[in-house]
């Protein structure tokens, strides 16, 4: 295991409306007891990127600077910040369906 520090997390504006429209769709269509386990998946897929940054991946359809990482049916889109080598903070970008475009959406 790892002895570095969970780095900070910031949500933009936009992943944290993700967030709401996400659950608000899954409990919609799969009721509450599916949101609450949903919304606890995301949870520790943020607290996982948190410990390492370094999880995600870089694609094609993203700038270099973003990296991507699968959580259930969704992708979180994500940078380390200032730096991937000197990060201080995770800056979350948006949480989008992995069938969504990602390119149009950041």
């Amino acid at each position: 295991m790892s002895s570095r520090k969970a780095l900070p997390l910031e949500l933009s504006p936009q992943a944290a409306e993700d967030i709401v429209d996400i659950l608000a769709y899954t409990q919609i269509t799969w009721g509450e007891a599916q949101v609450d386990a949903y919304f606890e998946k995301i949870q520790k897929a943020l607290a996982t990127l948190a410990e390492n940054f370094e999880l995600g991946h870089s694609r094609s359809d993203l700038p270099p600077t973003h990296l991507a990482y699968l959580v259930g049916s969704h992708v979180i889109i994500y940078r380390a910040m200032p730096t991937a080598v000197q990060a201080e903070s995770i800056g979350v970008l948006r949480i989008l369906h992995q069938r969504m475009s990602l390119a149009r959406h950041i």
